[in-house]
């Protein structure tokens, strides 16, 4: 078996799973406008906006290039070739932004 450290493995996602770029940890603001540091822990559920870069077989409302929201307590943490992804199964993402027009279904059943 060839030395893996020197290889480049082809990373492929699995089932339902969704690969996503890691949201930028910048600094953001509260409304009054004060400076909240990325380091800082807040107590609520605050969701993560991630830009979907690869997705499993079994994916089926979600595209590639798709920003979705998600909980940051279900995603799994991944370092590729130094990159760091998240990976989140799809029924836990909560929202999907597409720049298509046309979404198809909605997703809502009687």
């Amino acid at each position: 078996m060839p030395d893996q450290d020197d290889a480049k493995l082809a990373v492929r996602v699995t089932g339902d799973r969704i690969m996503c770029a890691l949201p930028d940890a910048d600094d953001r603001r509260s409304k009054a406008g004060i400076i909240i540091p990325a380091t800082a822990k807040t107590a609520d559920r605050r969701g993560l906006w991630g830009t979907v870069s690869e997705i499993g077989p079994l994916v089926r409302s979600i595209n590639v290039d798709d920003v979705v929201l998600f909980l940051p307590d279900s995603a799994i943490e991944v370092d590729v070739r130094g990159d760091v992804f998240l990976i989140v199964r799809e029924r836990d993402v909560h929202a999907v932004a597409s720049s298509e027009r046309d979404v198809g279904p909605t997703g809502l059943y009687l």
